[in-house]
């Protein structure tokens, strides 16, 4: 469905984003294999672009001041700096490339920040350089990621998340998972509290796509794991043929966990334990009064429809979205952390 003609769902409009950009393939050697330099050197911008400034800025690894680290990962780290000249505060993932499936990723990664740049609820691209073995990728600073939010507000502050944030959240990822499928053909495959990312004005973002998948017959054929305390079941039993539901549960066990403050897959003490809860233990439900904590109706409903068994494609996430009783476009962000 376009989002041109769908009146119901007027906040996915966007503008078009621009063509003629380096694809994964064209990055790709002909037997699909990742050639050792040309490739990634082609990645080096060697220009920053910001958004709202019309100067285009030459830069490398020395235009940039280190400022601090703010996150890590298993695929690399991410830095808060300062660019010298603009003055602008941005944040740097830094990806060591050691072999043919790093440079996938990392090719995988700016390929979808390049085809993604004027997607609002994915974060932006500014630009990218290599130093000493690492790519450099610039992108926009936010502010916080959901998974440290909920916890300070829990944790913190003793309190709880406002549903009207919950449910702006659900709009915001489902409106970037249905750009990724609808437009690049592409599935996260990492959804989870620590890849949303959210800024002082209440934008909501997704972010880190290095193990994204691309859809052959609206299924992903690709092996890549993600985040196990995040993998809808049918990733684990069918790991060479899934779609976009599997996003879809793990959103919705990313919702119920930034609701409750709690993970709803507990009592496991090593990895196959979990899967085997995952995969035949009965699904995580939302009650209104649970973990010492009261939710509404029509928040129990909500969140207790993403991981049903066979549960929604994108399409009908939106059509959720839409038919809900919580619908976030009509409320603005009302709580702050």
């Amino acid at each position: 469905m376009d989002h041109g003609d769908d009146q119901d769902f007027p906040m996915f409009a966007r503008p078009v984003f621009l063509a003629n950009r380096p694809t994964l393939e064209s990055l790709s050697s002909n037997d699909g294999s990742v050639a050792e330099e040309n490739p990634l050197r082609s990645m080096s911008t060697g220009i920053l672009k910001f958004p709202d400034d019309a100067h285009l800025y030459p830069f490398n690894h020395t235009n940039l001041r280190h400022l601090s680290q703010v996150g890590a990962g298993y695929y690399g780290t991410v830095h808060k700096m300062q660019h010298n000249e603009s003055g602008r505060l941005i944040a740097v993932k830094k990806i060591r490339y050691n072999n043919i499936c790093d440079q996938t990723r990392l090719l995988k990664e700016h390929d979808t920040h390049m085809k993604s740049e004027n997607v609002p609820n994915i974060v932006k691209f500014f630009g990218a350089c290599f130093s000493e073995g690492d790519c450099w990728i610039c992108m926009e600073l936010m502010d916080i990621s959901i998974d440290f939010l909920y916890k300070r507000v829990y944790s913190v502050k003793k309190s709880r998340l406002n549903e009207n944030i919950i449910g702006h959240i659900t709009v915001c990822i489902v409106d970037a998972l249905d750009y990724l499928k609808r437009k690049l053909n592409r599935i996260h495959r990492d959804v989870k509290p620590s890849n949303i990312l959210i800024n002082a004005a209440g934008d909501v973002k997704l972010c880190d796509f290095g193990i994204c998948g691309d859809l052959v017959g609206s299924y992903a054929i690709t092996v890549e794991a993600g985040c196990v305390q995040y993998l809808a079941p049918e990733r684990i039993e069918n790991m060479d043929k899934y779609d976009i539901r599997s996003d879809v549960w793990s959103l919705g066990i990313t919702l119920y966990e930034i609701a409750t403050g709690v993970y709803p897959y507990r009592g496991w003490s090593n990895q196959m334990e979990h899967i085997e809860i995952v995969v035949n233990g009965d699904s995580p439900i939302l009650l209104q009064n649970m973990h010492n904590l009261h939710y509404t109706d029509p928040l129990c409903r909500f969140i207790n429809t993403w991981y049903a068994v066979g549960g929604p494609d994108i399409e009908e996430a939106k059509r959720i979205l839409g038919l809900e009783a919580i619908d976030a476009r009509d409320h603005p962000v009302e709580q702050r952390a």
